[in-house]
């Protein structure tokens, strides 16, 4: 802690910043909480029970930050709380949601109230506009006109994170030196009074599904059949490696980031529990005709896998499709068929990296099967198997090299198609050579 004398420290666990009390409160507080001294050290400490209220208490900001960045060029001085402009929130009648469009999408610093115009929460933020709509999510719609009424704001576009933290724990600061208290959604989770909703991207993880039921799954035939009931059963489910609380492997940790930072629930099958879900792994691969898990499925219909998943969430139709399952709405995607190419001739105009080495069979293969299957503008085969020796599924599947690709591909094949099919037609090219493979990061575009 970077005051080692001072027996309480308030973090805020989504920042490394750090608040210190001055004084030692008057009423039985016992507060565990992480504190982070830098971004490269974690010390975890137990803070100490006292007496008092925080009403009455004072707070002084760490100085081991000095305020340096407004004698540099190009960064701005640190915007005082009080000169920010207020921004009002609306609930829509009909939905219940909140809108947060009058809010700046810069980055920055934001403060929310409530509608007593008691401050809840100070955070700082990429884009202010979707911090704050995640927080309306994680509320929910019962409480979030009530508690997320106005937002205070400091546009900050283009300055450092340093700035930013020194920033948000100046309008801590200031908050604390007119006598308010700490806010609710910055309090420790384990303190008397903390909302940790604040801090949440979305609702809790739920537990995984058991498909084999009571009876279990004895045959590879229901277990085809459990996937496709359990499919048909929930609006949105993704079928992972692992749980959302605890994923077995790097894409389906990805994929679960992703949608929970979209706040959408959702449910999930562990096609590694062979317990409750035994053949399921090969079901699913069968059930969607896609060769690798993760798999997300929507209203029935399979959307992809993690690519697909990370494309989707940063062009915004993610959240447009799974808003859509959730609320019955029925969903406006085209059926993706390909356009006519007949007659269109292309120049390659990127980089194409085609393997041939007789020491390096699953890229040689996997390349020469692209290049015969495909108009290719761009290519780019990276063998990532390195940074994944002693994979366990990997090692399962009796590989020790080359088990792990990434590809980006160009072509105009790509025209017309949704992202799952441009993928399913990759797939079915690599037929051959996906058995050796046991992990692909697969992103596949059309010419500019």
């Amino acid at each position: 802690c970077f005051a080692p004398k001072d027996p309480f420290c308030l973090v805020d666990p989504g920042t490394t910043a750090m608040v210190t009390s001055a004084r030692r409160p008057r009423v039985a507080l016992g507060v565990a909480a992480f504190i982070f001294v830098s971004q490269r050290l974690v010390d975890f400490r137990t803070f100490a029970h006292g007496a008092g209220s925080l009403s009455s208490r004072k707070f002084r900001i760490s100085q081991n930050r000095a305020s340096r960045y407004a004698a540099q060029p190009g960064v701005m001085e640190v915007p005082k709380m009080e000169e920010a402009p207020v921004y009002m929130t609306v609930v829509d009648v009909m939905s219940g949601e909140l809108d947060v469009s009058s809010l700046p999408e810069e980055m920055g610093v934001y403060a929310v109230y409530n509608e007593d115009n008691n401050l809840q929460y100070i955070g700082l933020s990429r884009q202010i506009q979707k911090s704050v709509e995640a927080h309306a999510k994680a509320i929910g719609i019962q409480e979030v006109g009530s508690l997320i009424s106005a937002v205070r704001c400091a546009e900050m576009p283009g300055q450092s994170k340093e700035l930013l933290k020194e920033t948000w724990e100046k309008w801590i600061k200031s908050h604390m030196d007119s006598g308010g208290e700490i806010p609710m959604g910055n309090l420790p989770e384990n303190a008397p009074g903390a909302d940790p909703r604040w801090r949440n991207r979305g609702p809790p993880a739920k537990p995984p599904l058991n498909l084999g039921g009571i009876g279990g799954i004895t045959s590879p035939s229901e277990a085809l059949d459990a996937v496709t009931k359990a499919v048909k059963e929930h609006p949105v489910l993704l079928f992972m490696k692992g749980s959302p609380a605890m994923p077995q492997c790097g894409f389906s940790a990805r994929s679960v980031g992703l949608l929970r930072e979209i706040g959408m629930p959702f449910e999930s099958v562990d096609v590694l529990d062979d317990r409750n879900n035994p053949g399921v792994r090969d079901a699913v691969k069968e059930f969607g005709n896609w060769p690798t898990i993760p798999q997300l499925y929507v209203k029935g219909e399979l959307l992809g896998g993690a690519d697909i998943i990370r494309e989707m969430y940063e062009t915004g139709q993610l959240k447009t499709v799974m808003n859509d399952a959730i609320s019955g709405k029925s969903s406006e995607r085209s059926s993706g068929v390909q356009a006519s190419n007949e007659g269109a001739e292309f120049t390659p105009r990127g980089q194409i990296s085609l393997i041939n080495d007789p020491s390096r069979p699953t890229a040689t293969a996997l390349c020469k099967a692209l290049s015969e299957n495909f108009r290719l503008v761009d290519l780019r085969v990276q063998d990532d198997s390195a940074a994944h020796e002693g994979d366990a599924g990997a090692m399962e599947m009796g590989l020790t090299s080359e088990s792990h690709f990434s590809v980006e591909i160009v072509a105009p094949d790509f025209e017309g198609m949704m992202p799952v099919q441009r993928q399913k037609k990759v797939y079915d090219v690599l037929s051959d050579v996906m058995p050796r493979i046991h992990a692909l990061s697969l992103v596949t575009r059309t010419p500019a």
